[in-house]
């Protein structure tokens, strides 16, 4: 956070889209962060300055990373694929049953919208450029939920107004607690592998 006051004190939308576009941080960190008064001061963003910004952020790494799982899909022998598909079989599992395109459209934006760890625009884009999913469809998909996701954070934030300081500090405890919960299973799962 003193990284970014000291050396973006007077763009504070500049980064709000950058914190927006590290992956896991997304929105879900950005908007909170954009609005908050201990970081920011007078310059804090509005409510709807910080949601637009976050989702210009969050937004601007989409196609990259569904043009990367395109890539990992077409040039590899589907190792690579097959293992990160796995790694989100439970987040896939909807969008690999036999439904109709639109339920599967469906199902990667609410995927996206939802605001928490692992489960926002860099895993999305990521999911579809790794399934048979079309493109410009698919980018359609985690704008609106990446939307939703940003007008959700942003009602939070200007709910509890007076607690947005807590509300960055909670988000970014979420944040590490699901990075060391995931870190630690593919341990466990690494330590179960040796011993069978």
């Amino acid at each position: 956070m003193n990284f970014f006051s000291d050396h973006f004190y007077d763009l504070v939308w500049l980064a709000t889209i950058i914190v927006a576009m590290i992956p896991t941080l997304e929105s879900k960190i950005a908007i909170p962060f954009a609005m908050s008064v201990s970081v920011w001061g007078d310059l804090a963003l509005p409510a709807w300055q910080a949601c637009i910004f976050a989702f210009i952020g969050s937004m601007l790494p989409s196609y990259f990373a569904l043009f990367c799982g395109r890539k990992i899909k077409k040039h590899t022998t589907g190792f690579i694929s097959e293992k990160i598909m796995t790694r989100y079989s439970v987040k896939t599992s909807l969008l690999d049953k036999q439904q109709n395109n639109f339920k599967k459209y469906l199902l990667l934006a609410g995927f996206v919208a939802v605001p928490l760890p692992l489960t926002g625009v860099w895993t999305g884009s990521l999911i579809a450029g790794l399934s048979s999913l079309k493109t410009g469809y698919s980018l359609l998909a985690i704008m609106i939920g990446a939307l939703i996701s940003c007008i959700a954070i942003t009602l939070l934030c200007t709910l509890l107004e007076n607690s947005i300081g807590y509300v960055l500090i909670v988000s970014i405890l979420i944040v590490i607690a699901f990075l060391v919960v995931d870190l630690l299973g593919i341990i466990f799962k690494q330590f179960r592998k040796k011993r069978a």
